[in-house]
């Protein structure tokens, strides 16, 4: 074996050691190889006490030994004092002395050698119930968050009932405690303990957990936690258990099927009751995010009321300004129709008087021309028919033209004049029907329109206060009905939830 920190004496045959790197070495290697506790049965020799109080002694058998110190604070602990010639088992540490490079055990506990089949039985039972997978890790329950009645399965002799009263007290008085005395040691122990727990714990109301406690003690001492038909009992517990039966070095099978292990009572009261102080900050916590929640909330319907009010209350507002703008777009149409009309009749005389002087100067312009040639011809009757004939059928074709231009006139001005009030009677009727839509909405919004559709209106006759969900009437009290035209009285008989699925 290669110990680190020491030369590798297997290739180098020049090595040479001081006697601390062996000692050291051979001790890193004793250590090693037997790490953490370990059970050695023995008859004690050479027993030894110091002015100290530590006690040195010689462990041995037919054919080996083994020294052994036994330190004052360890042995204070128990009530065991062994004497030479006892055959004792021995747990502890495996280490070497290095001044004297001695290897030794250096004893935690110590039993009378009588003690080993305890620890036969332990193995057994603790094998059964990793068989059967119930000391699996996934199977621990967690402790409740927030326990109100716990169960302290104890006796009430000694310190324990003390010890977890005095914690649980100070770090939340509002937990109850229920105490189930029950023997922890000897002879009636388990039965106690199974009967605590199969008869007295069901009878509790709204239970939330259970401790199981004693403050310590020898092998024997412990011995009913490790019984199997006990550690069954623990298993079927319908709430979780916390076990506070020993100390560290001391397991036993209650402590493997508990949902926790825990050192002392008082370790156990502090796993289990939550600080109020820390409670209350937690709700306070919560409310105040709650409150600022409900707040926003608040804030938000507060703002969609007013702005549904506002809207309600404009829609009024608009309806009398579409009809003040209807009113004065009309006076314009009218005003506008009547200057186009009054603009037609002036162009119309103006065309009809420039027609006629046009043909008036025209006429006199022939007749000057037709005298004027009369006069140079000098003709006698002949002439003068041709004259007359000529002027009537020039008078002729000048007024059949005349008509013409006037026919032309009078229909290019009368069409123009029909589409623009064609034109002026559709945007007044696109007007009328914006009119009649937004007064059919103002009507539809008010609360008196579901009448209409074969609803009722309920108010409190006391106050004549609209009935609602912040205002809900209590059974005997007198609501009135409106429904068109009429006001019913009636008596609430009983008031229930609407859920608004039929049920």
């Amino acid at each position: 074996m290669k110990v680190a920190g020491t030369p590798d004496f297997q290739n180098d045959i020049r090595t040479v050691f001081t006697v601390s790197e062996l000692t050291e070495g051979i001790g890193l290697a004793i250590e090693g190889a037997f790490p953490g506790f370990l059970h050695v049965e023995g008859e004690v020799s050479n027993l030894k006490e110091s002015s100290s109080g530590h006690a040195y002694f010689t462990l041995k058998d037919s054919s080996s030994q083994i020294r052994g110190v036994f330190f004052r604070g360890q042995r204070r602990n128990e009530r065991f004092l062994p004497r030479d010639g006892d055959q004792v088992l021995a747990t502890g540490r495996l280490t070497l002395y290095r001044p004297r490079g001695e290897y030794q055990i250096v004893v935690h506990t110590m039993e009378p050698a009588g003690i080993g089949k305890f620890f036969l039985e332990f193995r057994r039972v603790q094998h059964t119930l990793q068989e059967e997978g119930l000391l699996r890790p996934d199977r621990k329950r967690p402790l409740p968050a927030y326990p109100f009645k716990i169960a302290l399965v104890t006796s009430l002799k000694g310190a324990v009932v003390w010890d977890f009263l005095r914690i649980a007290g100070s770090r939340n008085p509002a937990v109850s405690i229920v105490i189930l005395p029950v023997r922890v040691q000897g002879d009636g122990a388990v039965e106690d303990i199974v009967e605590a727990f199969t008869r007295s714990i069901p009878r509790i109301d709204a239970l939330d957990a259970v401790v199981i406690a004693r403050g310590g003690g020898s092998i024997e001492d412990l011995w009913p936690f490790n019984s199997e038909r006990l550690a069954r009992t623990i298993l079927s517990c319908p709430v979780p258990v916390v076990s506070a039966v020993g100390h560290e070095t001391n397991v036993t099978i209650a402590d493997l099927v508990s949902d926790l292990r825990v050192a002392t009572p008082s370790e156990a009261a502090e796993k289990l009751v939550p600080h109020s102080g820390e409670l209350q900050r937690r709700v306070k916590g919560a409310f105040d995010r709650l409150t600022h929640v409900l707040l926003n909330e608040l804030r938000k319907e507060n703002l969609r009321y007013f702005r549904a009010r506002d809207r309600l209350f404009l829609w009024p507002h608009q309806i009398v300004s579409f009809h003040q703008r209807r009113e004065r777009s009309e006076g314009r149409l009218i005003s506008i129709v009547e200057r186009k009309n009054h603009s037609f009749s002036m162009e119309r005389q103006e065309i009809h008087q420039r027609l006629e002087q046009s043909v008036f100067h025209l006429l006199r312009q022939k007749r000057a021309f037709l005298e004027k040639t009369a006069s140079r011809i000098k003709t006698p009757y002949a002439l003068y028919v041709l004259k007359r004939e000529k002027q009537e059928s020039l008078k002729g074709r000048l007024q059949t033209s005349m008509a013409r231009v006037l026919s032309f006139s009078s229909l290019r001005q009368g069409g123009g004049q029909d589409r623009l009030v064609k034109s002026m009677r559709n945007r007044l009727e696109e007007f009328r029907s914006m009119h009649r839509t937004l007064t059919e909405r103002l009507q539809a919004a008010t609360p008196f329109s579901a009448l209409e559709k074969g609803f009722a209106i309920l108010f409190h006759a006391r106050d004549r206060t609209l009935v609602s969900p912040a205002r809900l009437p209590h059974s005997g009290e007198i609501l009135l009905a409106r429904i068109p035209g009429f006001e019913i009285g009636l008596e609430v008989r009983s008031v229930e939830t609407w859920t608004g699925d039929g049920r």
